[in-house]
């Protein structure tokens, strides 16, 4: 009972104990009311009633940012090194493997890797902010149809009609 009523450190007000070092008892006091938050967190969590977080943006799309490291060979790589595998969707839907392939590994793969879509430095910054480029596996029949900028409803690999031409002999060329 001697100590309990002198020290008056429990009240908040950082009294007792010889004055000064109330700032420290003041800090000790925010990191428990914080500590306190995280625990509340946590157990909603836990109880199933915690509010769902806004999940994260995905930002592994276009250009590979200034201390990258290639997926395929590991090195790191400078702004603008390469690119990521990647496709955000007018309605905030994300694509692709996000893997980061520096412009060297491009250059160097082969069909087996990347499958027939590749592209340049030069080509990639020609598309502008919203650039983006995706492994041939990785892509949907959709991300085709934007990446190489033909019509949903073409037929892909099929011949155009030649109904259209001004040739009365079908099949000929204009030479013969």
């Amino acid at each position: 009972f001697a100590g309990g009523l002198r020290d008056s450190s429990w009240l908040g007000n950082g009294g007792g104990g010889g004055g000064g070092g109330g700032s420290s008892k003041a800090v000790s006091q925010a990191q428990a009311a914080d500590e306190g938050v995280d625990k509340m967190k946590i157990w909603e969590k836990l109880q199933g009633i915690a509010k769902p977080e806004a999940p994260k943006e995905e930002t592994r799309i276009g250009w590979l940012p200034e201390g990258s490291r290639c997926s395929r060979c590991e090195k790191v790589v400078v702004d603008r090194g390469g690119v990521y595998c990647g496709r955000k969707l007018s309605n905030g839907e994300c694509r692709g493997c996000f893997q980061a392939i520096c412009w060297k590994c491009m250059n160097k793969a082969n069909k087996a890797e990347f499958g027939s879509v590749k592209t340049s430095k030069t080509e990639f910054s020609s598309l502008g902010a919203d650039a983006w480029w995706m492994h041939e596996k990785c892509m949907t029949a959709e991300d085709k149809n934007a990446y190489f900028g033909e019509d949903e409803d073409e037929d892909i690999g099929k011949p155009k009609d030649t109904e259209d031409s001004d040739d009365e002999q079908p099949g000929k060329f204009a030479w013969e």
